[in-house]
């Protein structure tokens, strides 16, 4: 499943990277360009812009109930039914491309030699290229996975 979420949510599109979910975000406003990009990347559109409700059975798009972030990925996840389609940490929250595991030693130089010394398992955006380690921030991540998995603690540890 793929996504296209307008500039009216763009924390959104970052949580569903979080739990794995190709998300591409839509910068402009314009909903024409909106729609012709949804139409040749086969994405559906998650928006709260009631120009949309205009082009119901033309356009795949999810109409956001709610301006809370959280909330929306919640309506999401329910909606498509993919609380059992979580895979976390798998894609870059930056542009989403999905990450690779690439060797510690290839990291070296690149990432702070404190973070070198300290982590083992890297992960690497060939999009962006972004590095990602287990940071101190990851907690608070994982929670919100648990959260959005409905609890399951299983789907916040997997990468």
């Amino acid at each position: 499943m793929r996504f296209l979420v307008d500039s009216m949510a763009g924390k959104l599109a970052r949580y569903l990277r979080l739990l794995g979910f190709d998300a591409e975000y839509h910068r402009e406003g314009d909903i024409g360009h909106l729609v012709k990009r949804a139409r040749e990347e086969n994405r559906i559109i998650l928006t709260r812009n009631t120009s949309i409700l205009k082009l119901k059975g033309e356009i795949d798009f999810f109409f956001l109930p709610t301006e809370k972030t959280d909330e929306q990925v919640m309506a999401v996840l329910e909606h498509f039914g993919l609380r059992g389609e979580i895979k976390p940490f798998t894609r870059c929250l930056e542009c989403n491309t999905p990450l690779e595991k690439v060797p510690r030693e290839r990291v070296k130089g690149l990432v702070p030699f404190h973070v070198y010394l300290v982590h083992r398992e890297f992960y690497f955006c060939p999009g962006c290229k972004r590095i990602y380690w287990r940071g101190t921030h990851r907690e608070k991540l994982e929670e919100k996975v648990r959260k959005f998995a409905g609890g399951h603690s299983e789907k916040a540890g997997s990468l």
